[in-house]
């Protein structure tokens, strides 16, 4: 896919989960692991994969219909290791991250993760990324722009010098709503299509496409 003549962005920034490392299977177990525990019904692969992206609590709410205020610490607390001890990047997520910062581009992760810092530290991504902005960083999450604004004013970017990756449609909305170009990469639960629907610059199918689109060559 190739796009000549695109300038590259002052800064990228990057959903975590499904977009620079697969998480699926080790978020899978940990949860499934608390299901079990608290008696709740076990959480199939396809609802995982449709919740990506949600905060852990919308995503809760999602499988069981609620989430126990005291839930949230609880989990983290038993099953947090387990879940972050089986994320790994995807193959292309270094080398894309090398090319990126190697043209001079800010990097930021941006998610609604919470505890951020820690599961891209836990993946081996950390020095790939000037900011790392979570739930915890931002008032509201994606789909609200919030989180982009804050990786923006975190790297003093304008929103016509960034763009942002990510693999679910509230990625892209929230690109839309900082107006930020978003490009959506395919690999998390959220098809080419509904990604391009939901607003997406650019769609492909892997994250090492991402440095041709913004003009790295």
């Amino acid at each position: 896919m190739t796009h000549s003549g695109t300038a590259k962005p002052a800064a990228a920034f990057f959903d975590f989960d499904m977009t620079l490392a697969d998480s699926a299977e080790s978020v899978l177990a940990a949860i499934n692991l608390f299901a079990s525990e608290m008696g709740l019904r076990a959480v199939a692969a396809k609802d995982l994969m449709a919740a990506i992206g949600l905060t852990l609590e919308e995503s809760w709410v999602s499988y069981w219909g609620r989430c126990e205020p005291w839930w949230l610490e609880y989990y983290r607390g038993r099953y947090g290791d387990r879940e972050l001890s089986g994320i790994r990047p995807f193959p292309d997520a270094i080398p894309v991250l090398e090319r990126v910062r190697g043209a001079g581009v800010k990097t930021a992760v941006v998610t609604n993760r919470d505890k951020a810092r820690e599961a891209v530290e836990r993946a081996g991504l950390g020095a790939f990324f000037d900011a790392v902005v979570g739930a915890e960083e931002a008032e509201r999450p994606k789909p609200a722009p919030d989180p982009v604004l804050k990786a923006m004013e975190l790297l003093g970017v304008a929103a016509d010098a960034a763009v942002f990756v990510g693999d679910s449609h509230l990625d892209i909305q929230a690109a839309v709503a900082a107006g930020v170009k978003g490009i959506g990469v395919s690999t998390g639960g959220t098809s080419a299509s509904e990604l391009a629907e939901a607003g997406a610059w650019k769609v492909c199918g892997r994250l090492g496409e991402v440095p041709e689109i913004i003009g790295i060559v």
